[in-house]
């Protein structure tokens, strides 16, 4: 690649730090733009991680900076309403995951890409793991015979809600946040689920809406014989 893609970012919040220094490590894009509904966090943003313009009204950076791409790193109420900006403006979009808050709304942004032709990607990073890769690799050998039971966890002992308040008032908490992973990585395993069950449960005072606790049953059509 003769010149880097230059793309901008969406969003200055807990996660943004992490995608930046992502971004460091692969050759051919170069960050050139930060928009923050709260100035100051892009700010903050910009002068660690050396980003030329900030702003506080995207349409205004896609106007002005023309980006090859941006990067939505958003939180769930910012996704569909910065993607469509991005399609609005032909800009490719990566945005993160969960897509959206509904499946009319992740239907209205797969739509509105389509018909401006032009690239969205949902950005779901637990799949390229190198255990899930090495997971995967297994299971495809056969070496495991027929896979017909399998249970996948995911424990954390971060606390999320330190850094990310907003997670306590979702009205669907875990699912979106950690099922999103989980969901993922069972179809990217063993295929699509014929058939879903999922019972949910608060137990914590601190969420305020949502639940903090899921188990999700599922038949997967990829592991039938």
């Amino acid at each position: 690649m003769q010149s880097p893609l230059r793309f901008a970012v969406f969003g200055a919040g807990f996660w943004t730090p992490y995608q930046l220094a992502a971004w460091r490590e692969l050759p051919g894009a170069q960050c050139v733009a930060i928009y923050n509904r709260t100035r100051s966090k892009a700010e903050r943003i910009a002068r660690e991680f050396g980003i030329p313009a900030v702003y506080d009204n995207p349409e205004q950076l896609l106007r002005e900076v023309e980006p090859d791409f941006a990067d939505n790193i958003t939180e769930v109420g910012g996704h569909k309403p910065l993607s469509l900006l991005c399609a609005k403006h032909r800009v490719a979009c990566i945005c993160q995951k969960p897509m959206a808050a509904s499946l009319k709304d992740a239907a209205e942004m797969a739509t509105a890409f389509r018909k401006a032709r032009t690239l969205l990607f949902i950005h779901e990073n637990w799949r390229w793991q190198t255990p899930m890769r090495a997971m995967k690799c297994v299971l495809d050998s056969g070496r495991l015979g027929n896979v017909f039971r399998a249970r996948i966890d995911m424990i954390s002992e971060f606390d999320g809600w330190v850094n990310q308040p907003a997670l306590a008032e979702l009205e669907q908490f875990i699912l979106t946040d950690l099922g999103t992973h989980i969901l993922d990585v069972a179809r990217f395993f063993f295929g699509e689920a014929e058939s879903l069950y999922c019972s949910t449960k608060k137990t914590l005072p601190k969420i305020l809406k949502g639940e903090n606790v899921a188990t999700v049953l599922m038949e997967m059509a990829g592991r039938r014989r």
